[in-house]
């Protein structure tokens, strides 16, 4: 991703949406106080982190009228 496709999606540059996938699965995982997160779990914890992640590494929030209607997510179960 180039830094005007970085621009044009509000993404800080040099940063690819995969990178900050999974980059912010491995700070959830170097962390000392363990997180759980699940259908049946309040979410508010994982907002926050993902809020605190984004902060920190400069990711714009998400647009508005966007999110959530353009991700998909996998079937629980289903392998990749």
């Amino acid at each position: 991703m180039d830094t005007e496709q970085c621009e044009q999606t509000n993404t800080a540059p040099g940063i690819w949406p995969s990178e900050a996938l999974y980059g912010f699965v491995g700070w959830l995982t170097s962390r000392e106080e363990a997180v759980t997160l699940g259908a049946v779990h309040d979410a508010a914890i994982g907002a926050d982190l993902v809020n605190e992640y984004c902060i920190v590494n400069n990711l714009a929030e998400p647009r508005e009228g966007i999110y959530p209607d353009n991700l998909k997510m996998p079937k629980d179960g289903n392998p990749l």
